[in-house]
Order: C-alpha cells, then structure tokens, then sequence
C-alpha cells in the first residue's frame, strides 16, 4: 500500500532546523548568498521525489543533481565536481526547507486532524536532545580515539544560546562553537572545527552542557589520562609534548607567517587540546589565541597582522622552555591552575560595577559586566558574547537592555542598578563567570552611598597595583584585565589633543596621582563624553571600574564605569558606554567634536606622542624581526644586519646586557629560535617600560 503523501515529507522535516548561520557554517556565507539567489530565481526543484518507502529524494539545483536524505545537508551528495558542500546542496537545502506541506502533493480541500497536525509540527527542542542522549551510544558514534581526545581535553565552560531548531555551544577554552541541529543527531553537528578533531571537539561540547545542567556523561573506563601531579617536574611525556610544540614553531616561522595555511590551524588546535590533556592550561590559552590569529591570516583578514602571531609565539616559545626547567611551586605556576579553588556549590554575593562594550580586531564582539566578589575581594566578569558577526540579532543595545544573563537577574540593565546575590555560580578560567546554565540570580537592596563596605572593595593605594601590573608580566604571573579603583579625589579630565586622548587624574589615599586615559575616536566616544558630563555635573565618585589594555609598548589604563550615587544617596554603577548624562555645551565638547571632525579628515596622519626609552631602543629590533617571521627568511640582509649591530652598541651602552646576549647570538646564527628569543625579550622590556606611573605631586 502507498504510503500517504503527508509520509513523504518525514525524511526533510529536520531541514527546517537549519538556519542561515548554520548552513553558512558548513559552507560559507557568500557561497550561501548565491544559493538563495538560485532558490529566488527558480532554479531549484524536484527531479525525484523518491518511491514508497523511500527516505531520500533528488534535487535539481541550477543543472545539477542533488541526492538528500534525512541525514540532513553534510550527508548531500552532488554532480558536480566541487568538494565538500556546494553552492547546488546549499540551494537545496534552502529549497527544503521552504516548502510547505502541501507542496508535496496533499489534497485540496478541508484537511484532516491528521493533515493538520502534519503542516504544524511541533517545535524541535535541541536542548532537550542532548540532555537525553544515550551516552554509550554517544560514545560508540564518536569512535574511541575521539573519547579519549575529548575526555582528555574535557571543558567545564560552555556558553549556548537556542536559535530555532538549532543549540549553539561556544567553547571558550577551545576557542571553538559548535552547532547542534534538532533532529540531526550527533553526526548531524555543525561546526568549523578541522576535520580530524571535529568529532573530539563536538563531544567536549556535549560533555560540557551536560555537566552546566548537572547531568555529566561517565567517561569510559580508562578513557581520561592519569592525573598530574601539581609538585612534580615535567615527566617525559611531557617533556615530548613540549619539544613538539617548539617544533612546530620552527617550522611555522621558517615557512612564514605570510604563507600559513589551514593545515596550521587543524595542528594548533590539535596542540591545544593536547595541552589542556596534558594539565598545561596556560600553554593551552596561548596556543588557542595563537590559532585565532592564524585563522585569520589562513583567511587573509584585514584585521589579522603577522606580527601579533609573531608575538603569541614567541611567548609560546619562552613558556615551553620555562616549563621545562621548572621545579616544585614555579611548575605549579606555569602549568596554570588545573583545580580552581572555587565552590561552585557556594554562593556569590556581588556589587555590580558596571559594563563595557567590546569588539576584537579578529571579530569577536560582547558586552561584559563585571562584580566585586565581596567574600573573594576581587573582580569578576560575565560575558556575553559572540565570536564574529553571523548572529546578527546580537546588538551592542540588545546586549545592554535584553540579554539575561542569569535565571532571575534580567539583562545587564537591571543587573547594574542593584546588589545581587548568585546561586550555583560557574566560574571559568581568569576571574570569568559562566552565563545562563543553572546559576540563579536573586537582587539583594541596593548599597547606600555611605556603605562603610565601601572603604575596603578595591584598590586604594596606586604602588600596590604598580606592583600587581609589574607582576602580570611575567610568564608564570595570572593575567588580569579589569581593577576597581577607589579614589580619595580626583580632577576634572583634561583633553591631551597632541595625544588624542581624554585624561583623567585620581589620586589615591597617599596623595599618590594616576592618569587614567579614554584615546578619542569614533569608537569610544560615548565613553569620552559620558565621563565628560559625569565629571562636570560633581558627581560623586566612590569607585572607578578600570580596563587594563595593554600593548608592545604600554600598558593604558582605561575607565569603563564609575561607583556614583544618585540624589537619594543610593550607590549606582555609571556604565560610560551605555549611560545617558545630560548633554552640555562646553568647550572641551566642542573641542573634541573638532578632533573627531579632524581625524575623519585626516585619516592617514602620523600618531603624534613620544615613544620611551625602550620603544626608540626595541623598534628597529623588533621590525627587523617581524619582517623575518613574516617572510620566514633567516638569512639578514645587510641593511638588516646593519640595523642589529647599531641596536647591539645602543643596547650595551645601557646595560642592557640579557638583550645584548640575545642580539649577538642572533647575528652569529640567525635562526628560528634565536629568533623567538629575542622577539619574548623585545616583548617583555617593552610591557615593562611601558607601565603607568604616579605622582606625588599635587597636579595644577
């Protein structure tokens, strides 16, 4: 008996749950934009439509065949001779996914209970599917060795938003997001990820939801490595784990960094996850921002600079010799912490300190909130974020206004104007929380503007965060990004137009001065005039949330937010990016209305400022060696050589004797790692020159 025709449509249903972003993972978005056009101009429809029984169905797309079945559009097989998915099994999939029941031949008329359940089907629910997955059968599906790279490189941070019939899980850690399509099964994930570590990566991604929502997969007997003992010396598995890693550095800088391939990519992920199986979170960080730049460059991204890959490997480099000599606490240190001494079963109660917009030159963009961690005393931030610019309903205001971030906290909006309390918080690598999953929110009454707590949250002394910046530079130091200041008094900002910057002045409780600085331009400018306001209306000013940016040659230090209080004396965190002082009319906003006016003229000017010491020292050093890494020729020229010997004389003429040893080395034997040796020393002398300083004096 034949089967009716609304049975036909079983086998393409699940193309539904493929939306734009997820097709145009699979393929890319300009491949995928001359398919739609195809399926706009008629070029795309049924050449077979498969017998009874059949679970498969042939489509024409612009003169060639598309064979599909229900395994959805990776499993799509075309006649034409193009690798991989085409423009032809994109169409086809867009073509699929359009139709309306009826089109495959249902009968005119009033429908039945039946026909019209069948033109509604019931909404997927991709989260569900993957709470419910079996995990033998999970486990049998991704094969043994990809059980073994996941449970190695096991990640407890995810963050995953639902966009239709699709879950997408982004792994920080990995530097990775994954698609999960409802009805598509494991087979049927999406994502970027090479091919020889697609399968471990999209189980890391399963793994980790499944622990955010308490329900943790029971790796195999024997499936994760043997655990690290936190005291001892690198063993020899590690050891030649390390010697692979400067291996491929050698190789990836004698080749140069012009000439990267996706091949680099696949390798530095396959490093990255090896590392993280090895308890070498550290090195597993710098490998994965390593392997974000040189996607880039693989895709010849404007944004991407061979220089700043340069600079991630050198660091790389010095970290796997510092590993390999290290013993007892330092080991500890450089390993990076592989327990967090954090209870996640505790919880938090948090000052909001307000939020920042940003976007990476790679095309990463967020909105982060950071906290004070009254029990901890220190900060910490929640993201939320996107890694380039598919998901295009993320927007800088959606973020701000709509966005929750936790069960019971709202969006950053509201999160910003009370205390709150968090149940159940996840907290990831750096001083990081993890949104959504089971973490709970609950307000908690707003502080008062004379809150005696409010004496001992931050930093009050500007030598002690001198001293914790001159610390986070060093290879075994933790990072840190973001610092609450707590000023006794400070000055009205003053625009710097030579530097094109708004300075502002804060002074500590030692009488102490520091300048916190805004550069003025298109990007940061409702954060210059927010502070601008801020300050002229005498706000009060009982905290200043700070980012901390640094560079090759500085370190700036960066207001975000401001601790204020409003007329009812209750304490607010002022968001500058996001807040709506009043406007006024002044000379300095005139001023930097003309400034902003003049750069959009004159794009192409110089920078104008006075480079240190160290920057006049290092600049023909590290020229000299990122043209190198770029080109991946070892050999100096003469002019090259030239320009080392005058730095050598300037360099000893200083005392900088370890800078010295390295250039001598380098111009007797160019190569590879004298190479990455002398590029960490131009790195590290140039972040420490570069520090901010204090004042005692009292400034005019």
């Amino acid at each position: 008996m034949a089967r009716g025709s609304d049975e036909l449509m079983d086998w393409y249903d699940g193309y539904r749950a493929y939306d734009d972003d997820t097709l145009a993972t699979l393929a890319n978005p300009g491949l995928l934009r001359r398919a739609a056009k195809d399926v706009e101009a008629g070029k795309v429809a049924w050449a077979e439509q498969g017998g009874e029984g059949a679970e498969s169905g042939v489509v024409a797309a612009d003169g060639q065949r598309v064979q599909l079945d229900a395994r959805g559009p990776q499993q799509a097989r075309c006649d034409c001779p193009a690798p991989g998915i085409c423009k032809h099994i994109l169409g086809a999939a867009l073509w699929l996914r359009a139709l309306e029941p009826a089109a495959s031949g249902i009968a005119a008329g009033a429908p039945s209970p039946e026909q019209e359940d069948r033109q509604a089907p019931p909404v997927a629910d991709p989260l569900a599917e993957i709470l419910a997955l079996d995990a033998a059968a999970l486990f049998k599906a991704a094969g043994a060795a990809a059980v073994r790279r996941a449970a190695a490189a096991a990640s407890s941070v995810v963050e995953w938003r639902v966009q239709g019939g699709t879950l997408v899980m982004d792994l920080p850690e990995l530097g990775a997001s994954c698609r999960w399509v409802a009805g598509a099964g494991y087979a049927g994930m999406v994502s970027e990820v090479p091919a020889a570590e697609r399968k471990a990566v999209h189980l890391v991604a399963i793994a980790a939801l499944r622990s955010a929502h308490a329900q943790p997969l029971a790796w195999p007997e024997g499936a994760r490595p043997a655990p690290v003992e936190d005291t001892a010396r690198l063993g020899e598995r590690e050891r030649a784990f390390l010697l692979q890693v400067e291996s491929m550095l050698e190789e990836l800088l004698t080749g140069g960094l012009s000439h990267v391939s996706e091949l680099t990519s696949a390798r530095l992920l396959a490093l990255n996850m090896s590392a993280r199986g090895e308890g070498l979170p550290r090195l597993a960080a710098l490998l994965r921002n390593l392997g974000g730049t040189v996607d880039l460059l693989v895709r010849r991204d404007h944004r991407a600079e061979e220089r700043d890959a340069f600079a991630l490997m050198a660091r790389i480099h010095a970290l796997c010799a510092a590993l390999a000599r290290a013993e007892g606490e330092l080991a500890v240190a450089l390993r990076g912490r592989l327990k967090r001494d954090f209870d996640e079963s505790a919880a938090l109660d948090l000052l909001p300190l307000g939020a920042h917009w940003w976007q990476t030159r790679g095309g990463a963009r967020g909105l982060t909130v950071a906290f004070w961690d009254l029990a901890g005393a220190r900060v910490l931030q929640a993201s939320l974020a996107r890694p380039d610019g598919s998901d295009t309903a993320f927007t800088r205001s959606g973020a701000w206004s709509a966005n929750a971030l936790w069960s019971g906290a709202g969006a950053a909006q509201s999160v910003c104007e009370a205390a709150l309390r968090l149940e159940q918080p996840r907290l990831a690598e750096h001083g990081r929380l993890a949104v959504s999953g089971a973490t709970r929110a609950q307000p908690l009454p707003a502080w008062a503007a004379d809150d005696p707590r409010l004496k001992s949250i931050g930093c009050g002394n500007w030598s002690e965060l001198g001293e914790r910046l001159r610390g986070a530079t060093g290879l075994a130091a933790e990072p840190f990004d973001a610092v609450l200041l707590r000023p006794s008094d400070t000055r009205p900002p003053v625009l710097d137009e030579a530097q094109q910057r708004l300075d502002w002045l804060v002074q500590d409780d030692a009488g102490q001065w520091l300048r916190l600085g805004i550069p003025v331009g298109p990007e940061h400018r409702q954060r210059v005039d927010n502070l601008d306001r801020l300050t002229a209306r005498r706000a009060p000013v009982h905290g200043v949330l700070v980012r901390i940016e640094r560079s090759a040659a500085s370190t700036e230090l960066m207001p975000i937010a401001v601790l204020s209080s409003n007329a009812k004396k209750a304490l607010q965190a002022v968001s500058l990016d996001f807040a709506d002082e009043a406007a006024r009319t002044t000379s300095l906003a005139n001023r930097i209305l003309r400034m902003f006016e003049a750069r959009q003229q004159q794009r192409q000017a110089a920078p104008v400022g006075s480079p240190t010491l160290a920057a006049r020292l290092l600049a023909p050093v590290t020229e000299v060696a990122e043209t190198q890494a770029a080109t991946g020729r070892m050999a100096l020229t003469v002019a090259q050589r030239q320009r080392l010997h005058d730095a050598l004389d300037r360099a000893g003429s200083v005392g900088l004797e370890v800078l010295s040893s390295a250039l001598r080395a380098h111009l007797a034997a160019p190569a590879a790692v004298p190479l990455l040796k002398l590029g960490f020393l131009c790195q590290l002398l140039g972040e420490l020159d570069g520090l901010p300083e204090q004042r005692k004096a009292q400034p005019a």
